[in-house]
């Protein structure tokens, strides 16, 4: 059982806080008791991303906001109205801050700092201030500590652009990569102070990995020794260490087969495919006049079809919008019947004909109503639009046969390579066999290369990779089979089918219901087909870790910042918290998916004893995103 609310939650808490103008008390929901005031928000690209995943603009009006604005915006003067200021300490952040003040455009100023700020910052924002005589109109300076982006309950990414680029070029200064890692080191310290406990870290030995697990450990010891407002409410109980959460540290170069992965689960593939950023999703389809239609949705990751269908595999979820489509009919058949009209639009609150029993249920009901069409009309134009590129892209064909990588031969692998598809695709796949198997001759990879040339493939990633391979940074841990249970063939035929056939249905943005036995046999079948995943390499790593009591995770660097009084070394074996964790936080430095994320969540759920794993990376990368990267990598 968890001790701790999500991570989401906390977010959410301490921004509301924030947008409370952080009073002091607060009843014991954890509830502000003063009311809300009206003000402004103004927030770097930093504080607008961190904010936006989490809260509309309706429950920004709820919480006081009258307007939201760019820090950098061109900005009219609201004298009357104090701001909220969301932004990272920084030195351009500070004068930008310090000519709003001097141009009074607000009445006072709560400036809220994203992470610690420094003292050099805080002298450069008093000086300014002093010298502007404005420094009145500063209410108060906070260190929030929110430098990371939260996306589910359990998922958040710190959006450190190209990292897995800047900590593997060697052409990166070590004072660069030194800045990075302790960009990651602020972040994560964060995340642990915004949840409130202090955790056991453990750390793969050598590059990043070690090195924030080492500075977090020196930050954290710092904070318990001296800070005067302590941020953990455990640290200074030792009888609390049963509840004290897990925090993995590991480095991407440990399995990079994940992030080039197709996959075949929901969320998964609005990522990779729709390119979801920030829960954003934009979806482009062709209209009957034979115009382009763009669509932007913003996914409300508690939505009652996301949060049942994001690990689900698509061909479900694809039958799930029909049973979601034909019980939306059903309700509003129900509804408009018992008004006595033929469609939602005309029943009217102020027909006093009607029965007024009768038209009040039908007027409470409309809402719900029409968030839930709203909220499968996206669903279904995201799986439409999903289906079509599976189709050009020949996305099933690829998925199977990286189901079965280890098998593939090399005639295989140059079968895949001549076939539909495009170059990205193709290259992802290329590079997953080549990394998850030992047993390529140079032959063998040189003809396939040709073919990847041939196919209109980027071969900087290729070099990248076989200098991986070259410096053993890739463990064979990496395959992680699965099983079907009928032949690749076999599997990949009838989902081709079933792609045809729900493409089919799903034209111009409406999915047809009534689909007949034909389609319920094509999903029958399908859903035997599926194939069983088994836990990916970084799944295996928690769970050996999650059990404090083995002596089989020694290999993993062991840090805990109230044992101890050396900063930044690892605990000796005699002082080491024995027991089995129930929270933990695996952090990858170097970026990561949502499939991991799902494969963590599904180890978790399935659990006798049920476990909290949160998720994070340095960045969440679609896997072209990171194929990008490697090449720039193999171009250094």
């Amino acid at each position: 059982m968890s001790h701790l609310n999500p991570l989401r939650e906390c977010q959410i808490e301490a921004i509301n806080s924030m947008l409370n103008l952080n009073p002091k008390e607060q009843d014991a929901s954890g509830a502000t008791l003063s009311d809300p005031v009206w003000k402004v928000l103004v927030y770097d690209q930093m504080g607008q991303d961190v904010i936006s995943p989490l809260l509309k603009v309706n429950q920004l009006r709820e919480r006081g906001i009258t307007v939201h604005m760019p820090l950098n915006s061109e900005r009219q003067p609201i004298p009357e109205v104090p701001a909220v200021y969301l932004i990272e300490p920084t030195s351009q952040n500070i004068k930008r801050v310090a000519e709003d003040l001097s141009k009074q455009l607000y009445e006072s100023y709560y400036i809220n700092f994203l992470s610690a700020v420094s003292r050099p910052l805080l002298e450069e924002l008093a000086s300014e201030t002093i010298q502007a005589g404005t420094s009145r109109l500063i209410a108060q300076v906070y260190d929030q500590y929110l430098n990371f982006v939260c996306l589910e309950a359990n998922l958040f990414s710190l959006n450190m652009n190209l990292s897995y680029f800047q900590l593997n070029n060697p052409a990166e200064s070590e004072h660069s990569i030194s800045q990075t890692v302790d960009k990651i080191t602020a972040s994560l310290f964060s995340v642990v102070a915004t949840l409130g406990s202090v955790p056991i870290i453990r750390a793969a030995r050598g590059h990043a990995a070690e090195m924030v697990a080492q500075k977090l450990d020196a930050r954290l010891r710092d904070h318990l020794a001296n800070s005067r407002s302590n941020l953990f409410v455990d640290s200074g109980n030792p009888s609390t260490s049963f509840s004290r959460p897990l925090l993995v540290i590991l480095d991407r170069n440990a399995d990079l087969v994940p992030m080039l992965a197709h996959t075949w689960t929901y969320a998964p593939l609005v990522h990779d495919i729709l390119e979801m950023k920030l829960n954003r999703v934009t979806v482009i389809s062709d209209e009957k006049n034979g115009q382009r239609s763009r669509k932007v949705y913003d996914i409300d990751v508690t939505d009652f079809f996301w949060s049942r269908n994001a690990g689900t595999p698509f061909p479900q979820v694809a039958e799930d919008v029909d049973a979601e489509i034909n019980k939306y009919k059903k309700d509003v058949d129900e509804v408009t019947k018992s008004a006595g009209v033929t469609s939602l639009d005309q029943i009217d609150a102020n027909d006093f004909s009607a029965n007024a029993k009768v038209l009040k249920t039908a007027i409470n009901q409309l809402p719900e109503l029409t968030e839930r069409k709203r909220t499968i009309d996206m669903h279904m134009n995201m799986a439409t639009s999903l289906l079509n590129s599976i189709k050009e892209r020949n996305l099933d064909f690829f998925f199977a046969q990286e189901e079965t990588i280890s098998k593939q031969t090399k005639t295989s692998v140059l079968d895949a390579i001549k076939s539909k598809g495009s170059p990205d695709d193709k290259m992802r796949y290329f590079l997953i066999w080549y990394l998850s198997t030992d047993d390529q001759s140079s032959e063998d990879v040189a003809e396939l290369e040709v073919a990847l040339q041939e196919a209109g493939c980027d071969m900087a990633a290729v070099k990248y990779a076989h200098r991986m391979k070259a410096f053993g940074r890739m463990t064979s841990a990496s395959v992680a089979p699965s099983a079907i249970s009928s032949s690749p063939g076999d599997f990949l035929g009838k989902l081709t089918g079933m792609g045809s056939k729900l493409t089919d249905h799903l034209k111009e943005g409406t999915l047809i219901s009534n689909f007949g036995g034909a389609y319920d046999t094509i999903i029958s079948n399908v859903k035997n087909l599926l194939p069983t995943r088994k836990d990916l390499p970084i799944t295996r790593i928690m769970d050996t870790l999650l059990d404090g009591t083995s002596a089989d995770n020694d290999e993993y660097l062991y840090f805990d910042s109230r044992v101890g009084r050396t900063r930044g070394e690892q605990i000796g074996k005699g002082n080491r918290v024995r027991t089995v964790f129930q929270e933990a936080i695996v952090f990858v430095v170097g970026g990561g998916n949502y499939l991991e994320y799902q494969n963590l969540q599904e180890y978790a759920q399935r659990q006798s004893q049920k476990k909290r794993i949160t998720y994070g990376s340095t960045e969440l990368l679609t896997a072209n995103q990171f194929l990008n990267q490697l090449a720039l990598l193999g171009q250094a």
